[in-house]
């Protein structure tokens, strides 16, 4: 996609305006900031069924509902293909300065990003009640202990869910965000993952740590998730392309919708968990700066699959949905 709106999706060229693109934008992130209050209020009514089958199904319905339906239903309207969601073979074959976008590096390299991710949520999850094989398990370690085959069906459709929808939801955003603003100022790639991805990492550590000392939280918790975000956003760093710069809306753009979306999932400025949304945000803002950034990139926002993954297999902090909670 070029500034002027342009796609190209294989031979096929699909023309988007700005204004159609910050319409995108504004629609995804409404319905996935707001749309957590409104599950909240639709629990709330006396025939929701809180236990058993349809519960399960339900909260998987609402997972994908207030993640990836609504980007998908504006890319098919659109008649936009995988380049709607800064997909492989999409977003990333873009002309700019004359260059094309360079590699990633490839889903190997991916791998290699999760590792962090991998390391914080196994070593939490060592010092959880289930022990054993629960590090290995993470999100399925409960279900394995209780053999419940439903509820094992259940944590895997979480990971499955959780993890399409912070892929797509976030390229969707970040991908939008670089043509409905054509008046954002062009920026390096890496100056936006270091400038941004360090408050983030700062932003989270100090709240973390008012957070242990006011009694709301762990010490060891805050630091091993600001240490494992700072590695994240060190590899991704390295992964990206020194030379692309990128409108500057592109990273900007799906951070505020994930710190916007913590803060109101905790109550707000004034009436919630102020501290509390703004550790969460910074923590999701990291981990969605890593994914809008290779959506930049040829090989996409692909090669984040394997950290999305990490980070909803093992609960953690580390996730750029509201959904999973911290």
């Amino acid at each position: 996609m070029t500034r002027s709106g342009r796609t190209l999706v294989a031979s096929a060229i699909v023309y988007i305006s700005p204004d159609d693109a910050k319409t995108d934008v504004i629609l995804a992130a409404a319905v996935a900031v707001l749309g957590v209050r409104l599950r909240v209020f639709v629990a709330s009514l006396p025939l929701y069924p809180r236990t058993g089958l349809a519960a399960a199904i339900l909260d998987l319905v609402w997972i994908f509902a207030l993640t990836a339906l609504v980007p998908v239903l504006l890319a098919r309207y659109r008649q936009d293909g995988a380049a709607a969601f800064g997909f492989s073979g999409g977003g990333g074959r873009i002309a700019r300065g004359g260059g094309g976008i360079e590699r990633a590096g490839g889903i190997g390299r991916g791998l290699v990003l999760a590792v962090p991710a991998v390391l914080i949520g196994a070593g939490f999850q060592a010092f959880g009640p289930i022990g054993g094989l629960g590090p290995l398990l993470g999100r399925l370690a409960g279900p394995v202990s209780t053999g419940s085959p439903i509820e094992l069906v259940y944590a895997i459709g979480q990971v499955v869910l959780l993890s399409i929808g912070a892929l797509v939801l976030v390229g969707f955003v970040a991908t939008r965000a670089r043509e409905g603003f054509p008046r954002s100022p062009e920026t390096s790639l890496t100056q936006l993952i270091r400038t941004i991805g360090l408050g983030a990492v700062g932003v989270a550590f100090v709240g973390g740590l008012l957070g242990a000392l006011t009694g709301g939280g762990s010490l060891v918790f805050a630091l091993g998730n600001a240490v494992a975000l700072a590695a994240i956003l060190l590899l991704t760093d390295r992964m990206v392309p020194t030379r692309l710069s990128v409108p500057r809306t592109a990273i900007v753009a799906p951070v505020v919708v994930v710190v916007v979306g913590q803060v109101f999932a905790t109550g707000g400025l004034f009436r919630g968990d102020l501290l509390g949304g703004l550790t969460a945000g910074a923590l999701a803002a990291g981990v969605t700066i890593a994914i809008a950034a290779l959506a930049q990139t040829r090989d996409g926002v692909m090669v984040a699959l394997p950290l999305v993954v990490a980070a909803h297999f093992w609960p953690t902090c580390l996730s750029p949905l509201v959904l999973v909670g911290c």
